[in-house]
């Protein structure tokens, strides 16, 4: 069963136990969200620390999405922003029940967990985002074969010839068997 598309309201919430990237004073945490190929980012949470509050709502559109990557990051002015840790989190419950409320595993990019963040997400159905359903290419439409209809103001093809409707609407002549060449 496919799920329907629609929109997601992810509220990211708040995060505890985060690895200290600081050596001195509190880590300036803050999220970069992507669903898909739609990505945010939060606010950032100054000396926020190890547990962070943000309690931001991002809302995105959802087609075939199945997960949202929260990459978190510790701002720093005077070097390159160090980064925390990944949390994905499935929205296949959100999809089906409507709402989800979860806190999701931080992990290093060692593989280590590093405490978690906690989301809220509603989700939407909006049929207006569904793709377009896929179209027969116009070779593989078979002709159909049916009795000469010719428009006012119109003459008749010679001898009533069936006509064929070919895609797109237009009628031609059906192709007649060859017939033998008169002997003399």
């Amino acid at each position: 069963m496919a799920l329907d598309a629609g929109t997601l309201s992810l509220t990211l919430e708040y995060a505890k136990d985060l690895k200290d990237m600081d050596w001195f004073g509190k880590m300036d945490p803050y999220a970069i969200i992507k669903c898909g190929t739609q990505t945010v980012r939060s606010k950032t949470h100054v000396d926020g620390g190890r547990h962070p509050v943000w309690a931001q709502t991002f809302e995105f559109n959802i087609i075939n999405e199945n997960t949202v990557e929260i990459s978190l990051f510790d701002e720093d002015t005077l070097t390159k922003d160090d980064h925390i840790g990944i949390a994905t989190i499935s929205l296949a419950k959100t999809r089906e029940q409507g709402a989800d409320k979860l806190m999701a595993p931080v992990m290093t990019k060692k593989g280590k967990q590093h405490g978690y963040v906690q989301v809220s997400m509603t989700f939407k159905t909006n049929a207006a985002l569904r793709p377009a359903a896929p179209q027969q290419p116009m070779m593989m439409q078979q002709p159909v074969m049916m009795q000469q209809q010719v428009p006012y103001g119109y003459a008749p093809m010679p001898g009533g010839a069936p006509v064929m409707m070919v895609p797109g609407g237009y009628a031609m002549p059906a192709q007649q068997p060859a017939r033998p060449a008169p002997q003399h």
